[in-house]
């Protein structure tokens, strides 16, 4: 009898301690799905959210700008016999998330001064987070050491200014060069600009 008892006491005290295993077990596997699914939630809260035109504010803006931006459509190496012929690329970009500009004029000018193109017919527009690029090819010497561009633009609306820069590049004579050329803005325009065409 004693030894009937005691196998039915241990079986008893087996079956709770599954059953305690079985109920944290469960416990745990329900606990664990809220923290998955907060994470879920978390990454998706982390994602990039449209901007909003209503609440952004620009802690730069302008009207319009006339900006130099010196360019060379070649350099001196050694002595001033020999050059370095460059291709340049000349960026406008609109970083305004928000409002157009119209650029009015791109023109292009020598060492000396002179006009050598007018890159624009007439006025274009730049949308929102948008730039247009103009290229003078490598062998086009016209330029010289000393060009540069003029860029004058306008907007009806305060914007941020645009970002404009030329980039010098050539990879001839198994040489590479490339170099980075800033705008700089030499007045501050204001007014409704006119009639605008596109690119």
């Amino acid at each position: 009898m004693r030894f009937v008892v005691i196998i039915t006491l241990v079986g008893v005290l087996l079956s709770g301690c599954a059953g305690q295993q079985g109920g944290s077990s469960n416990g745990s596997a329900s606990s664990t799905a809220p923290e998955e699914g907060s994470q879920k939630q978390h990454a998706g809260s982390a994602l990039p959210q449209p901007l909003d035109a209503s609440s952004y504010e620009r802690e730069d803006s302008s009207l319009g700008q006339l900006i130099y931006v010196p360019v060379y459509s070649h350099i001196y190496q050694q002595d001033r016999q020999k050059t370095f012929n460059l291709t340049t690329t000349l960026s406008i970009r609109n970083v305004d998330p928000h409002r157009s500009m119209i650029i009015r004029e791109v023109i292009y000018y020598d060492s000396h001064g002179e006009l050598v193109q007018q890159y624009l017919k007439e006025p274009t527009t730049l949308q929102p987070l948008s730039s247009t690029s103009f290229v003078i090819e490598e062998r086009d010497l016209r330029g010289g050491v000393g060009a540069n561009f003029l860029v004058s633009w306008l907007s009806d609306h305060p914007v941020n200014p645009p970002v404009v820069e030329a980039v010098m590049i050539s990879t001839s004579q198994q040489q590479g060069i490339s170099f980075l050329s800033k705008g700089r803005v030499l007045q501050e325009l204001q007014g409704q600009p006119a009639e605008t065409g596109t690119d």
